[in-house]
């Protein structure tokens, strides 16, 4: 999957997930806080680990050359790359890049900007997500305060499905070998007619020892492996001398 697709999928799902979200005369520390809080909820709900103020994944060098930049939150999965997110009240360039060098490392860039709306662009493969909050200021010191309320910003439905888009259908679950590891667990490779795998079926297997002496497991259909067929044949055995029969 390309990453501006994972980028866009990341952002759209964080966006409904932040989009409930209300709150009345709170300061930019506090707004910063919560989205932060919740975008970390986002992703320990998803079952990803969650760390805050990561260190770049790409080694981007920050303000000083001997420190790393930081990431606001970075999500880790199993199941695909990492998701760096950088929270934002106004547009940062220095933001911008770091999204742009993780994303040159594989990683998946989002970028949550709240207040105003923006009004430049977000480079690509950059996801944003923007959430637009108002604004007054209060006191002799025109303190601003934030507010957001869902009549104001509803919150983002998913995109609809395709009218001609099939139902799901769940591919056959394929049969697994009847043996266990070592460790007591079921075998987790597909099973041969046989019902055995082709580590614990020996009929499919090479035969021939390895440099460390051990069995070679490599499945075949019997007789040596490709690997030392074609280690015989780059190897060729040295011609006899002319004295000797050949008697193979």
């Amino acid at each position: 999957m390309k990453l501006e697709v994972r980028a866009q999928r990341a952002g759209q799902s964080l966006a409904r997930w932040l989009a409930p979200l209300t709150f009345t005369d709170w300061s930019a520390a506090r707004v910063t806080a919560e989205l932060t809080r919740a975008v970390v909820a986002w992703g320990v709900a998803h079952g990803w680990r969650v760390r805050r103020e990561v260190p770049s994944l790409a080694e981007l060098p920050g303000a000083h050359p001997d420190r790393s930049g930081y990431l606001d939150v970075v999500c880790e999965r199993l199941d695909g790359p990492p998701i760096a997110i950088e929270i934002d009240q106004s547009e940062k360039p220095w933001s911008a890049r770091k999204l742009l060098v993780e994303a040159d490392s594989g990683v998946v860039p989002v970028w949550v900007r709240w207040g105003e709306p923006p009004s430049g662009t977000v480079p690509e493969p950059v996801a944003l997500v923007v959430f637009v909050t108002t604004c007054r200021a209060v006191g002799p010191t025109r303190r601003r305060l934030y507010s957001r309320t869902v009549d104001q910003h509803p919150q983002p439905s998913a995109p609809p499905a395709p009218a001609t888009e099939q139902p799901p259908q769940h591919a056959p679950t394929r049969p697994r070998c009847r043996a266990t590891t070592k460790k007591g667990e079921p075998c987790p490779i597909d099973a041969r007619p046989s019902g055995l795998c082709h580590v614990h079926d020996p009929a499919v297997q090479c035969g021939r020892l390895t440099r460390k002496g051990s069995a070679c497991t490599v499945p075949t259909g019997g007789g040596p492996c490709k690997y030392h067929q074609d280690q015989s044949q780059s190897e060729p055995a040295p011609p006899l001398p002319p004295w000797l029969p050949d008697v193979s």
